[in-house]
């Protein structure tokens, strides 16, 4: 049986060691900037991302979908000042993540 590597990214923090399928993006421990999730489609995976607050519907708002893991991590690092400014103008994130 052929297994998928498992994905893997620096500044990509699963809840659990080794876990898979969602995964904070924080570059610095205390600062995160949201997390990416990983979703069934036809024919594979693709992979959502959501800012590190809540909207006003008390759900993480989402921003953009990639078709590549790392292809996520990279927009969410890319786009850290627009992420940054709307977890400043929403609700905080209320969940923990294990460090």
């Amino acid at each position: 049986m052929l297994r998928r590597r498992p994905y893997k990214h620096p500044y990509a923090v699963p809840p659990i060691p080794g876990g898979q399928g969602l995964w904070q993006i924080r570059q610095v421990v205390t600062d995160p900037l949201g997390y990416v999730r990983q979703r069934p489609v036809q024919g594979g995976f693709v992979f959502d991302v959501y800012a590190h607050c809540r909207d006003a519907g008390g759900r993480r708002p989402w921003l953009h979908t990639a078709e590549s893991f790392n292809s996520a991590v990279a927009w969410t690092i890319q786009h850290d000042r627009e992420i940054r400014a709307l977890i400043a103008s929403s609700t905080p994130e209320p969940d923990a993540w294990p460090l």
